[in-house]
């Protein structure tokens, strides 16, 4: 009898493990650096959080790097998946320009699309009392798209954007940053939008996580998988070979292991509607590495 009880608790605590675990969609631009592969990587393979899917962010604004960055970002998410056998997910087309910029390429409004609908459906489908983590690790432009269009999401959504810099003792936000500059705009419907959680990874503490060239060519192997994608990019962008900051896998890290990232809140910038959202102002470098290679090789 106590047998048949201590299995019956056991599995009343695994579904509720399981309930409980962050439901997250990984908004990636993952083919404009070496970060995002590792950090997809890490989210995907992680027990402690369920990817729904990977959604494909655009780059830079289209007139300055003459090409479809999104698509490209598409393609090396959909080669991520195959690779780690978690094809079932899905692997969504987001917007091609930043907010309003594509109504100079004949699409009004702004450009709506596969990745905006599914985080639409998906926060509006989140049980009560849970939220829909989106991690940004790019231009915010599809959540914020989604926010913009479908404001009954606000209360069942937390955005996570990796970007900004941000002064701890002056608390002066600076937006000279490249997710930020990659559209103003969303950043601005983030910033502005009442009752939205939202939680900033700034580029001053995000790049506290290296990886160096030691840990490319011991840990991982060049003629296989997912390790093949990752070595080859390293070495096709880092031609200086040199050690390399891991901004995105912080992002993903904080959400895997929250214990070893700490928040305050901060007034939003003194041009955008005045709220408090959340800064990451310390995360545990040691830790989040450690427990990274240990996903990542698993």
């Amino acid at each position: 009898m106590k047998k048949m009880l201590l299995f019956i608790l056991s599995g009343f605590l695994f579904i509720n493990l399981q309930a409980q675990k962050p439901k997250v969609i990984i908004d990636a631009d993952t083919w404009n650096e070496i970060d995002d592969i590792p950090a997809i990587v890490n989210g995907l393979k992680s027990d402690k959080i369920d990817v729904l899917a990977l959604t494909a962010a655009h780059w830079d604004r289209f007139e300055l790097c003459g090409r479809q960055t999104m698509y490209e970002n598409w393609i090396a998410n959909n080669k991520i998946l195959q690779l780690l056998n978690k094809e079932h997910i899905p692997s969504l087309k987001g917007a091609r320009f930043a907010m309003w910029q594509g109504q100079h390429y004949g699409v009004k409004g702004w450009d709506h699309n596969k990745a905006t609908g599914f985080i639409i459906k998906t926060a509006l489908e989140m049980p009560e009392g849970e939220k829909l983590k989106v991690i940004v690790t790019g231009s915010a432009t599809n959540v914020a798209s989604a926010v913009f269009s479908e404001p009954k999401i606000i209360d069942k959504i937390a955005v996570y954007f990796l970007g900004f810099l941000y002064d701890f003792d002056t608390k002066a936000w600076n937006k000279n940053d490249f997710n930020v500059k990659s559209d103003l705009h969303a950043i601005d419907v983030l910033l502005n939008t009442e009752n939205l959680e939202f939680h900033t990874m700034p580029s001053n503490i995000s790049k506290q996580l290296i990886i160096t060239r030691k840990d490319i060519d011991s840990r991982l192997d060049m003629k296989v998988g997912i390790d093949k994608m990752l070595k080859e990019r390293w070495y096709e962008f880092n031609e200086d070979h040199v050690d390399w900051i891991m901004w995105d896998i912080a992002a993903v890290q904080a959400i895997i292991n929250p214990q070893w990232a700490k928040e305050i809140l901060v007034k939003t910038p003194p041009e955008n509607k005045q709220r408090e959202v959340y800064m990451y102002n310390y995360i545990n470098v040691e830790a989040m590495m450690e427990d990274f290679w240990k996903v990542y090789l698993k």
